[in-house]
């Protein structure tokens, strides 16, 4: 019987006894109704996942006790996908989905063209609600890692924290609507032992002719996604789902 699977931040292997936070517990024994003697799934998002075993709720606080851990190495092939601010709903999406396609990063920027900007607290708060979309994609996909979130002013930001990157600068993809641009097989078949990615999408608008000469002279490589027009949040699911099959490995966790 598969196990339900919570998010649980302080999570160690070995601690014994774990107590829930507060929104988990009342998910748990007051929406799902489960007590004494129920089995799930905890995971921390960096690797570690514990089955335990439900033994009391302590002052609506759920108490578990450990029967097995396990821990899963990070991925051998890392993706930071690079997406420019959008719609709310869209956006949640893109977070969602990157998780279940084993994205390592998702750095948010805006282009150019991009229709919304965020500064301040309300990106801070964007960031935590994205950060809690991640969580619950993880949980739900069965994943062992969470990618690393941030959001960045502008292009030239973007590209100075991909140069910056540690361990140097990745191989790096960007989407592009416009000739000369290569496939993804092709660039695979030139390459095929990457192991760190960058890959880069443009707004739904598309990119301005000087952002894609910005990415030529950074050296990111010209991609196409497709003979069609993709939508944004489409376009993140080309990129992420491309790049995993012909550099990922099937056995990512």
């Amino acid at each position: 019987m598969t196990r339900r699977r919570f998010f649980h931040e302080d999570l160690s292997p070995g601690q014994g006894e774990i107590v829930l936070d507060g929104k988990t517990s009342h998910h748990l024994l007051r929406v799902l109704r489960m007590g004494p003697g129920a089995r799930v799934e905890l995971c921390n998002g960096r690797g570690l996942s514990v089955r335990a075993r439900i033994v009391a709720g302590r002052k609506g606080r759920a108490v578990a006790v450990e029967e097995a851990a396990r821990i899963v190495p990070p991925n051998p092939v890392s993706l930071c996908l690079a997406v420019p601010l959008a719609k709310s709903d869209r956006m949640d999406l893109v977070v969602r989905q990157a998780v279940e396609l084993g994205v390592t990063g998702l750095l948010i920027f805006r282009a150019r063209r991009s229709q919304y900007h965020l500064e301040g607290d309300r990106k801070q708060k964007r960031l935590a609600r994205y950060g809690k979309i991640a969580q619950e994609a993880l949980c739900q996909c069965g994943r062992a890692w969470l990618p690393d979130l941030d959001m960045v002013d502008g292009l030239e930001h973007l590209l100075e924290r991909v140069a910056r990157t540690e361990g140097g600068e990745p191989m790096a993809l960007v989407a592009s609507e416009v000739e000369p641009r290569r496939s993804l097989l092709s660039v695979w078949r030139e390459r095929p032992t990457a192991r760190r990615l960058v890959g880069a999408v443009g707004p739904e608008g598309g990119w301005a002719d000087e952002e894609l000469e910005m990415f030529r002279e950074r050296g990111f490589i010209p991609v196409s996604l497709g003979a069609h027009v993709l939508r944004f949040e489409t376009a993140c699911v080309a990129m992420a789902a491309g790049v995993q099959l012909l550099w990922g490995e099937r056995s990512m966790p």
